[in-house]
């Protein structure tokens, strides 16, 4: 384990190939004085290509040739046979040979460096007593408000206007000199592929003011495990952080009483890289930053020992963060967390913490989320980065951050008791990796949909997912099953006050298609029963035991073979017979029904014919319509739209009624969702996927029972 940070991370030196990038040209100007022997960094190291790496290790950080990799372990073999250069080894950054080490470039040994730091016993032993862990930031001001970010174009009072009015010169992968302009798109607007991390260590003339070797290895090591909680807790961003490092010698002094404190370390630092000694130069090096080394985005992050206002502090979308190294009475041993808390500013997010004044209000990053955990107005405020000193995210941040959005696979929706009306909860496949949660707010006028939310981004994609909301716990737990090509994890989230996701545990192998799960009356609190297609054709049907300890999942139970290849199934435990279940199954373009019997029997050999000229994903209930309570079913039509087919109960043959089309006008269905609301008399409510989008439809209560929609939901 690298630092504190879940799992294992490796290095790989790769050899950097001509097309890795726009190329590597120089900065303007070098750092004052030179590198330093043994500790400087050379200019910028080689763009963000990612290296082919064996076992299918992900590229995390990088420094020019040198990659920190997570997710493999070295004895992983090298695949064989495949074009191109063979894909490199892992190592653990011990296994370096010394020759090999020598052979590395001063940005690329302070990042090999950063990580044999974070793999020490004594770098563990720090994290394991990390000073005020889980305290609230402290801070008497929001840390994006302690010096606020001119715009471009603006002189502070303490620029020089004369210098912010001459045009700079970039020098382009290529060479020639141009005027600089405006970055076209923003450099930070939101967290996800890659990164590029331009840390500038500003020191004075003076020793207090100058950084040790250790220290600067211990800023790049704290660095280093900051951005790996972000790469780490969601691999479906696919986060690559590259660095240019800059150690930067000014002969100014000090001054304690200055308006701007930033602007006198700042200025001729960044006048020292050859850019302008105003904030306007920031701008044109993060733009060049991001140009140079290829990425989506870029930002810089200072750090310095000369005096400053906040010992920490950010704007929220960049382009800079600034941190002070003895990080106030947090210590250099909490850079890697205040570092992350910033990181979170220029990627979107806002704080957390009282101190901060925040309230609930507002609309923040890329989905536009509110300050749901806000201290000071939530009803209850939980751990997050955001608010308190530790590495977790509450359900707002990942959102504000721009994760949890795109969607895949099958909706599932289910009416919980959480909220004065019950909200409605939806959970689908993410369309990178991972589920998407979002949920309807029905206790508000507007019944909003709120910010969608992201977990199990670590257990890789998800490909069908099944969802309901039991009993279990006060108010009731979200419980999924989801499919991992063959397998089945089960996941659940808490009813509160965390609502807490729980990691997937495997349940069995062997499934197909989409899985339907519901709760049933067997057993005193109610068994989950689950029937899936089977990989091999038919179907089968396992429980999970909620009254025996560790709530075990059993008997598995093939049946159906002779139906073939299932592609879905949609189960509900109905009224008739005692508590029959009873079974929609899409098989090609045939929509067919099977049951089992209150006394575990199945009839599947036979099954009866609904329609024809349907796909996607069906969804079934049972209502209260009627006086025993219709089957009701709504489908995807093969030509666009939905089809809504209802079945008889009270009728002895049970006879399938003739089917109602609507909402042509989404096109091509993928999935949906069916539950019958307690709103307004019990209406009908569907959740259908359209591509990437979710739209939701609902169907009065009453007649002439006629179905509204499409609102879009995401």
């Amino acid at each position: 384990m690298a630092g504190d940070i879940p799992g294992d991370e490796f290095v790989v030196v790769t050899a950097v190939a001509a097309d890795d990038g726009p190329g590597t040209a120089p900065l303007r100007a070098r750092a004052a004085g030179g590198d330093p022997p043994g500790d400087g960094v050379p200019g910028p190291g080689p763009a963000a290509g990612r290296p082919a790496i064996a076992g299918g290790a992900r590229v995390i950080h990088r420094y020019g040739r040198l990659a920190v990799v997570a997710g493999s372990d070295p004895s992983t073999p090298t695949p064989t046979g495949t074009a191109g250069p063979p894909p490199a080894t892992p190592r653990r950054a011990r296994d370096l040979a010394e020759s090999e080490q020598s052979a590395l470039t001063g940005l690329e040994r302070l990042g090999f460096d950063a990580l044999s730091l974070r793999d020490s016993a004594g770098y563990h032993a720090a994290k394991a007593a990390r000073p005020r862990d889980g305290e609230p930031w402290n801070l008497g001001v929001s840390c994006t408000e302690v010096v606020p970010t001119p715009p471009r174009g603006a002189v502070p009072a303490d620029d020089s206007p004369a210098s912010a009015a001459q045009p700079q010169v970039t020098t382009a992968p290529g060479g020639d000199g141009q005027v600089a302009q405006a970055a076209a798109t923003p450099t930070s607007s939101y967290l996800e592929g890659t990164v590029a991390v331009g840390v500038i260590i500003v020191e004075g003339p003076t020793g207090d003011l100058q950084f040790s070797a250790a220290e600067r290895t211990k800023v790049v090591a704290e660095i280093q495990n900051g951005l790996s909680f972000y790469a780490t807790s969601n691999p479906a961003a696919d986060l690559t952080f590259t660095y240019d490092i800059q150690i930067v010698q000014i002969a100014a002094p000090p001054q304690p009483s200055a308006g701007d404190l930033e602007a006198v370390w700042r200025n001729p630092a960044m006048a020292s890289l050859g850019y302008a000694a105003t904030f306007d130069g920031v701008y044109d090096y993060v733009d060049d930053l991001r140009t140079r080394l290829g990425t989506r985005w870029s930002y810089a992050a200072f750090f310095t020992k000369y005096p400053v206002l906040n010992f920490a502090y950010s704007a929220v979308g960049g382009p800079r963060l600034v941190i002070q190294y003895a990080n106030d009475g947090w210590g250099p041993d909490n850079i890697d967390r205040v570092f992350a808390h910033e990181t979170g500013h220029i990627f979107g997010c806002t704080d957390e913490y009282a101190g901060s004044g925040c309230d609930c209000a507002g609309s923040w990053g890329r989905f536009g989320a509110p300050n749901g955990n806000c201290a000071t107005c939530a009803g209850t405020s939980v751990t997050c980065l955001m608010k308190t000193n530790d590495f977790a995210f509450c359900r707002f941040t990942p959102g504000q951050l721009g994760w949890g959005s795109d969607v895949a696979g099958n909706p599932a929706l289910a009416q919980g008791r959480l909220g004065p009306a019950g909200n409605f909860e939806v959970v689908t496949p993410s369309a990178f990796s991972g589920i998407t949660h979002i949920w309807r707010n029905n206790g508000v006028a507007g019944t909003p949909w709120e910010q969608p939310f992201q977990t199990a981004w670590a257990a890789g994609p998800v490909d069908a997912l099944t969802m309901i909301f039991s009993d279990l716990a006060n108010p009731g737990s979200l419980e999924v099953v989801a499919r991992y090509g063959t397998t089945l994890s089960f996941l659940w989230r808490d009813g509160g006050p965390a609502l807490r996701w729980r990691a997937p545990i495997p349940v069995t192998s062997g499934a197909a298609g989409v899985p339907s799960m519901i709760q049933s009356t067997f057993g005193q609190r109610g068994n989950f029963e689950l029937v899936t297609p089977a990989a091999g054709g038919g179907l089968f049907h396992i429980f999970r035991d909620n009254d025996a300890a560790g709530s075990p999942w059993s008997g598995k139970t093939s049946f159906g073979a002779s139906l073939g290849t299932v592609d879905a199934v949609s189960l509900v435990q109905s009224t008739l017979g005692g508590g029959s279940f009873e079974v929609v199954l899409r098989i090609g373009t045939r929509l067919v029904h099977i049951y089992r019997t209150a006394g575990r029997v199945w009839f599947a050999s036979i099954p009866t014919a609904i329609m024809t000229g349907v796909t996607g994903v069906p969804s079934m209930i049972q209502s209260d319509f009627g006086t025993i309570g219709n089957l009701e079913v709504v489908v995807p039509a093969a030509a666009g739209g939905l089809i809504h087919v209802w079945r008889d109960n009270d009728q002895a043959s049970y006879p399938w009624q003739t089917p109602t089309a609507f909402g042509q006008s989404i096109g091509v269905v993928d999935a949906v969702s069916l539950i019958q609301s307690n709103l307004s008399g019990g209406t009908l409510e569907v959740v259908a996927r359209v591509g990437d989008l979710l739209y939701h439809f609902q169907r009065d209560a009453t007649s002439p029972y006629t179905w509204h929609g499409p609102d879009r939901v995401l």
